[in-house]
């Protein structure tokens, strides 16, 4: 089962992309060594923290239209997921 959806916010990117570490079993640590970053970084992200590079994408994606789909692979039945802006799970 893979759960998906809509990504329209820092906010929105960061659950989805917790949820991916979560899946895949590891701590914010551990995904940081194997990015060679720090611990940090990875907590700021997954807390929707707005930089200005996150801030002109989604503007852009508004002003032009386009829309961002992320989807996790594997994510088990019994996982509680967390709703994507205007997304769906299954």
């Amino acid at each position: 089962m893979a759960a998906r959806g809509e990504v329209k916010s820092a906010e929105a990117l960061g659950r989805i992309l917790q949820q991916g570490r979560l899946v895949k079993g590891m701590t914010q640590r551990e995904l940081a060594d194997r990015l060679d970053t720090d611990q940090k970084y990875v907590w700021a992200l997954e807390s929707g923290k707005n930089t200005i590079v996150l801030e002109r994408i989604f503007q852009i994606m508004r002003e032009t239209g386009v829309r961002m789909y992320m989807e996790i692979d594997n994510v088990p039945q019994e996982q509680p997921g967390v709703p994507l802006e205007g997304g769906t799970h299954g």
